[in-house]
């Protein structure tokens, strides 16, 4: 986690001291949020963008997701948090279009008991790429995007905790064999609105 804490600060500062123009802006982004009777989900993060030349967006990301179940027939309940931080690039173009990274550490809430060891909460490593629209608006600036977990791809279920956003997965290959068996995909779609906060500040280091 300090590692990658200081890796995104060396890249803010080198970058800031060599881009011609930059602005910065503040990303709200919305992860989840689905409810149902039975339990649901609700949160997103917050994103510290450093635009350069409206093209190169990056900066550090808070994450926050709060997750609650209900059973109506035992009459249980209960709740959890998904909380971590990390940083993101992406790449805007054609004015309407952007690819990306997004990587971060996530406490996951969810206790899995491996071999050899008590029930734990790991910290979680996501590594997403991908890309979709973003579009300016000049007031705010939208981002829809479809992202693949290269991270939580590679991870072993047996040996290790399964992403803690693996519940916000929607595809899923069916079992031909078995229609109702089958595995998700890690691939899930984020929406995020850029609000600029010093639009057309010129950098005069070179």
């Amino acid at each position: 986690m300090k590692s990658l804490a200081f890796i995104l600060i060396f890249v803010l500062t080198a970058s800031l001291g060599f881009s011609q123009s930059y602005h910065s802006e503040i990303g709200v982004e919305i992860q989840s949020a689905n409810f149902s009777n039975v339990g649901g989900s609700i949160g997103g993060a917050l994103k510290w963008a450093i635009v350069e030349e409206e093209a190169l967006a990056f900066g550090p990301s808070f994450r926050y997701q709060y997750l609650y179940s209900k059973d109506q027939y035992l009459g249980t309940s209960g709740n959890s948090s998904i909380v971590g931080g990390g940083g993101f690039l992406h790449y805007r173009f054609l004015d309407w279009f952007f690819l990306g990274t997004e990587l971060e550490m996530l406490k996951n809430p969810f206790a899995l008991k491996l071999a050899n060891e008590d029930k734990i909460r790991r910290w979680a490593l996501t590594a997403f790429i991908g890309g979709g629209v973003s579009k300016d608006f000049g007031v705010v600036r939208l981002n829809v995007g479809i992202l693949y977990d290269v991270a939580d791809a590679l991870r072993d279920p047996l040996n290790s905790n399964s992403s803690p956003l693996s519940g916000d997965y929607f595809l899923k290959v069916s079992n031909p064999s078995n229609p109702n068996l089958g595995n998700y995909i890690p691939v899930i779609y984020r929406v995020a609105f850029f609000f600029p906060l010093n639009k057309n500040i010129e950098n005069i280091e070179e």
